[in-house]
């Protein structure tokens, strides 16, 4: 989301017609209305959700950049408190990046003190990831950002309104992965046309 939506949503305002459906102040039968409503909100909680993210790392001495917070998640969701392991090829896997840029994210984490690499007992060729007792400090704090944030969202729901919001938030997860790797693809086109010249 760019500013200019933000600031067009705000130039548009409220634009309230006799007997349209309005939640708080917006029109939401006026489509223009309602997706300059919509920009404005996102750009705003993007922002926020950033700049509360980088608050709390530096009140609590974390140096890790978002990627490297999303690893922590992904081996924290995997790992924590499970009977299951994480190698690279799931990591690399579920951040939708490629396996060298997972062992050299993980080697930075494991220099920072964050997570750990240890060979699996059933298989010596594969190498597991686990959180160290740092990492575990991270993604608790992140967990518990995450929880209270989607227990604000949620809060007084009704069981039909759960599934309009899930399904809203899903289709905006589907765009942005989509966006990405038309994005992707598109440098990678854009790098193939120049001969792998960087």
């Amino acid at each position: 989301m760019s500013k200019s939506y933000e600031r067009h949503a705000q130039d548009l305002g409220p634009s309230l017609e006799a007997g349209g459906s309005s939640v708080s102040g917006v029109d939401v039968s006026d489509s223009v209305a309602f997706v300059s409503e919509i920009s404005r909100l996102l750009s705003n909680t993007y922002d926020s959700i950033d700049r509360l993210e980088e608050l709390t790392r530096r009140s609590h001495g974390i140096d890790l950049s978002v990627s490297e917070l999303n690893l922590i998640e992904v081996v924290g969701r995997r790992t924590l408190h499970r009977d299951e392991t994480i190698g690279m090829s799931d990591i690399a896997r579920a951040l939708d990046i490629k396996v060298p840029s997972a062992t050299s994210s993980v080697s930075r984490l494991v220099r920072k003190g964050y997570v750990e690499r240890h060979r699996d007992s059933s298989d010596a060729r594969r190498v597991n990831v686990a959180l160290t007792r740092r990492g575990e400090k991270v993604y608790r704090l992140h967990a518990v950002f995450n929880c209270r944030m989607a227990q604000e969202v949620s809060g007084g729901l009704t069981i039909s309104e759960r599934e309009v919001l899930l399904d809203g938030i899903r289709r905006l997860e589907h765009f942005y992965a989509e966006a990405q790797r038309a994005q992707l693809d598109y440098l990678n086109d854009v790098f193939a046309k120049r001969g792998g010249e960087r």
